[in-house]
């Protein structure tokens, strides 16, 4: 089921991106040593890492390899979307779920 939401995730902000007419380039990352990125989008504001997960809590450990992957690609946000019912957000650390996500993409 987590692969379906993921999926169901990168399509809408793909789509918002499209439909708002926004400028972007989407990867998917993984290396040999296994750090992933779900979605890396290179848009207009900078370079965002970005990590879906099918849950309502995800732990610490989920940010920490999120950084670490973002970091060997400079990425200047690292967002978390998940299903959490409350949105975090430190500028350059994001943990928030995906309607927040899309109302505040630029």
């Amino acid at each position: 089921m987590g692969a379906s939401w993921e999926g169901f995730v990168i399509e809408q902000i793909l789509g918002s991106l499209d439909h708002r007419g926004l400028v972007h380039e989407a990867f998917h990352l993984r290396t040999s040593d296994q750090h992933e990125i779900d979605l890396v989008l290179e848009i207009a504001t900078g370079l965002l890492a970005i990590e879906v997960k099918l849950t309502g809590a995800p732990g610490p450990g989920d940010m920490e390899r999120l950084n670490k992957a973002a970091d060997l690609i400079g990425a200047s946000k690292r967002i978390l979307v998940s299903q959490v019912p409350r949105s975090t957000d430190s500028g350059r650390l994001i943990s928030c779920n995906l309607p927040w996500f899309l109302d505040h993409l630029e």
